[in-house]
C-alpha cells in the first residue's frame, strides 16, 4: 500500500480497535503496561532507582507509582534512555516549550511508526482521506529529513504548509489563494491561528473554502472560536490533544462529546495532587504512560494540564473513554503597530529554540509598542544571550519594537495549572 511503511498496516489494526469491547482495550493495555514497567526497571538506571522494591501486580500498584515530572527528565534523561539503543538512530521529540520548559526526548522507530498509524486513524474522522490534501496552519512549514519523508507529504498526508509565524492580510490572502487552488479536504492548525484566519475570511467576504472537517490543536479551542470557524468553512471542528513527548492523547469524533483517549498508544489518568485518580468527572492533573516507547519509557508523566475524564461510552460507537473539559496551552498572540498578528505557538518554537541560554521565557503584551520577557536564564545571563534575544526580537517584531527584559527565578502557572507562554492585555484587535 503506497510506500509499505509500517504505520499504514498499523492503521488496519487501529480501524478495527475503536469499536473494540473496552474491557477487552483494558487486558491489552495492561499486558503492554506491564511489559514497559519491567523493561523500564530492567533497562534504564533512572527507572530502577525511582521504582526500587515497587510491584506491579494491579491497576491500583499502578495509581501509586510516583509521577514522572518535567524537571526529572530534564536531569535525568540521559539515565531514562534503555540500555541497547543507540541515541545516534532515535527519533529526536524536542517540545517548543508550550508549557514554558523545553524538554528533549527519545523515540524509537517502532513507536513512531505505531503513533503515526493511531494520528492517521484520527485524521479519519473528519472525513479526510489518504492522498487528499490538508491546509496546515501550522507555525513554520516542515522541513523534510529525507526522501521518504517528502514522498509520505506528496502521496499519503499532502500537507500544504501555511506558515503562522506572521498573520496579517496580505498573508492570510496569500493562504486564501492558495487553499482555494488547492481545495484540501481538511483544514489543520492551531486552534487560534485557525480562527484568526476564519475571521479574515468573514470580513473579506471569503466563503469559498469548503473543507470536509477542521482539526484543531496545539491550544484550548474555546467555544467562540468553534462556532466561527464552523459558521465561515461550513464544517465540523474536531478538537484534538497531544503534546510532542507522547505524541496524540485524544481526538474529538463526529459526535463532539468530548475527546476519546488514545488507548492504541497510552494509559491516561486524571489524578489528584498526590497523584492519586480523582472520582469520574471531577478535574485533576493530566498524566499518560507510553505503551510503545520501549527506548526511553515515559511512566506517569504529568502533562501539565488539567482535564475531565469520562467513562461513559460515546454514541458514535467508539469504545475509548472520553477527555470532557480540557484546560490549557492558550498561547495569545501578539498584535504588532501594523495590524499583523504574530502566533504565540510560533514563538514558542523560535524563542525557544533559538535562545540556548533561556530555560523559560513569557511574553507580555501590554502596549502595542512595547513587550516585556521574564526570563528564567538557563545559566548566568551574558551579553551573548541578551544580543542573541535582540535578535530575535527584531527578527519577529521589526526595529521599532521597545521591550524590557525580566531575569526571574521562576514563572508561576496559573490557577488552572497551566503556563502561558504569551500574553496579550490588548483584548481582541478587530481585522
Amino acid at each position: 500500500m503506497y510506500e509499505g511503511s509500517p504505520y499504514l498496516r498499523h492503521l488496519k489494526r487501529f480501524q478495527k480497535t475503536q469499536y473494540a469491547d473496552r474491557d477487552e482495550m483494558l487486558k491489552w493495555q495492561w499486558e503492554k503496561l506491564s511489559g514497559v514497567f519491567r523493561h523500564a526497571v530492567a533497562n534504564t538506571a533512572f527507572y530502577a532507582e525511582k521504582y526500587q522494591d515497587r510491584r506491579l501486580e494491579s491497576w491500583d500498584d499502578f495509581a501509586g507509582l510516583p509521577l514522572l515530572t518535567k524537571d526529572e527528565i530534564r536531569s535525568r534523561g540521559r539515565d531514562m534512555i534503555a540500555r541497547g539503543h543507540d541515541k545516534s538512530s532515535l527519533f529526536r521529540m524536542k517540545t517548543s516549550g508550550s508549557t514554558g520548559v523545553s524538554l528533549e526526548l527519545f523515540m524509537d522507530e517502532d513507536s513512531l511508526q505505531w503513533k503515526r498509524g493511531c494520528t492517521v486513524r484520527h485524521d479519519m474522522w473528519t472525513g479526510w482521506r489518504l492522498g487528499e490534501r490538508v491546509g496546515a496552519i501550522w507555525g513554520n512549514p516542515e522541513q523534510y529529513a529525507d526522501w521518504r519523508s517528502w514522498l509520505r507529504n506528496l502521496l499519503l498526508i499532502r500537507h500544504i504548509p501555511l506558515d503562522t509565524l506572521k498573520m496579517d492580510d496580505g498573508v492570510m490572502d496569500r493562504y486564501h489563494d492558495t487553499l482555494l487552488k488547492k481545495q484540501p479536504t481538511a483544514l489543520f492548525g492551531h486552534a487560534h491561528s485557525l480562527y484568526l484566519f476564519a475571521k479574515f475570511c468573514e470580513a473579506k467576504g471569503y466563503d469559498d473554502i469548503r473543507p470536509k472537517g477542521i482539526i484543531s490543536t496545539a491550544m484550548v479551542l474555546h467555544d467562540f472560536e468553534r462556532t466561527v470557524l464552523e459558521r465561515v468553512f461550513h464544517c465540523g471542528v474536531f478538537n484534538r490533544y497531544g503534546c510532542e513527548e507522547v505524541s496524540l492523547i485524544g481526538s474529538e469524533c463526529e459526535a463532539h462529546r468530548g475527546l476519546h483517549v488514545n488507548m492504541d498508544t497510552l494509559v491516561v489518568e486524571v489524578v489528584d495532587a498526590e497523584g492519586r485518580p480523582v472520582p469520574e468527572g471531577e478535574a485533576g492533573a493530566i498524566v499518560v504512560t507510553d505503551l510503545t516507547n520501549m527506548a526511553m519509557p515515559v511512566i506517569r508523566y504529568k502533562v501539565g494540564d488539567v482535564g475531565v475524564l469520562s467513562n461513559e461510552f460515546c454514541p458514535c460507537g467508539r469504545t475509548a473513554p472520553l477527555i470532557t473539559s480540557l484546560q490549557g496551552r492558550i498561547a495569545d498572540y501578539v498584535t504588532l503597530a501594523d495590524g499583523s498578528y504574530v502566533s504565540g505557538i510560533s514563538l514558542t518554537e523560535n524563542f525557544h529554540m533559538g535562545l540556548p541560554g533561556v530555560k523559560q521565557l513569557q511574553i507580555i503584551q501590554e502596549e502595542l509598542d512595547r513587550l516585556t520577557f521574564r526570563i528564567v536564564p538557563a545559566g548566568a545571563w551574558s551579553e551573548k544571550d541578551a544580543a542573541e534575544l535582540e535578535g530575535l526580537i527584531r527578527k519577529r517584531f521589526g526595529e521599532t519594537m521597545c521591550y524590557d527584559v525580566e531575569l526571574v527565578d521562576s514563572i508561576q502557572s496559573e490557577d488552572s495549572g497551566k503556563y502561558r507562554f504569551c500574553i496579550s492585555k490588548l483584548g481582541e484587535q478587530p481585522f
